[in-house]
């Protein structure tokens, strides 16, 4: 039978999921099942389908005689495209099927104007780190286990030199003392130091520390950082109920609430999209307003094309609340309003 691969259809999300969850039990096997369903998780039949429309979705499946066989669940953020998940089913390896989903992947993400193809693997998987090594991608990182709760591999594969844009980014954080600003701050430094990125951050305080604003600044990049400061981000957060007029910024999330009913018209760039109800979602879904800045750091490592599915969490946050608020960074993380 001829193998084709075609983008993944609604009509065969279900089959593929269950393709993907025995790809996790297979790689995860000596796991924990709270680890098997943390990966899970990430993957509902709902959400992949809504997925499908967004034109950064690169998911792929293969399929023998209508069947899915195998599947690739790729996403393109920032002018990179990012791997993220690869499988066969057993009966249907070493027939060079992989092989061909790599290929038609990268020829997608070369199509939609990628400079780069990243991807992380674990080094007990020795076929699958030279397949990719077989396909131009190199290992640029390897990443102990006592910081991701497991050692994994990062593998980058150069398409096109990396534009000026996309060698530097600069977040802007911004809220209310009590809004957790400082804790989202040194999380997310901490998340992209350990990816191998360069890190500056600094904070800001009004002079009333205790209920004045607080700003925090961030810039990361793969090259040593000559500068860190900046006058505009390119993705400010905004947990004020009242804007900042300090925040400068290309895109911005912003708490909903903070817009009124209508827009402001104010010099925050932020579409309709990004106007999201932080503090309603806490309540409603965890029934406490100090989850803001959890469910606000998820939807922001989604906007800046952080893979949570290599970020171990629980050496990022204090024990006390520790299973919501990881609960609640994916929740951001997947939000969509």
């Amino acid at each position: 039978m001829a193998f084709i691969i075609e983008y993944l259809k609604e009509s065969d999300v279900e089959e593929t999921i269950k393709l993907f969850h025995f790809i996790i039990d297979e790689l995860h096997a000596k796991s924990l099942e709270t680890e098997r369903l943390h990966f899970k998780g990430i993957y509902p039949v709902e959400e992949v389908k809504k997925r499908l429309n967004n034109k950064n979705c690169v998911y792929l499946a293969g399929k023998e005689d209508n069947k899915v066989v195998g599947f690739m669940f790729a996403w393109i953020s920032e002018g990179a495209g990012n791997v993220h998940w690869l499988g066969l089913l057993p009966e249907y390896r070493r027939k060079g099927y992989g092989d061909k989903l790599i290929e038609e992947t990268l020829r997608i993400f070369m199509e939609k104007g990628c400079h780069e193809a990243k991807l992380f693997t674990y080094p007990s998987e020795k076929i699958a780190y030279r397949l990719f090594q077989k396909h131009g991608f190199r290992e640029t990182a390897f990443i102990d286990q006592r910081f991701f709760g497991v050692s994994i591999i990062l593998m980058v594969k150069k398409i096109t030199p990396i534009p000026e844009e996309h060698r530097t980014k600069k977040i802007v954080l911004a809220g209310e003392a009590g809004q957790g600003i400082k804790l989202m701050a040194h999380a997310l430094a901490d998340i992209l130091a350990k990816l191998g990125k360069e890190v500056a951050m600094n904070l800001v305080y009004d002079a009333t520390v205790r209920s004045g604003n607080i700003r925090a600044e961030i810039i990361y990049s793969n090259e040593p950082i000559e500068v860190p400061f900046f006058e505009e981000a390119d993705v400010g957060l905004q947990l004020s109920k009242t804007p900042d007029p300090g925040i400068r910024a290309k895109h911005v999330l912003i708490e909903a609430s903070a817009c009124e009913t209508e827009c402001r018209k104010c010099e925050l760039r932020c579409p309709v999209s990004d106007r999201i109800p932080f503090e309603k979602l806490a309540i409603e879904q965890f029934n406490s307003p100090i989850f803001v800045n959890m469910i606000a750091l998820g939807k922001l490592l989604s906007k800046i094309g952080i893979n949570i599915e290599t970020v171990n969490f629980a050496a990022e946050f204090p024990p006390q609340f520790l299973e919501e608020n990881i609960r609640a960074v994916r929740y951001g993380y997947t939000y969509k309003d």
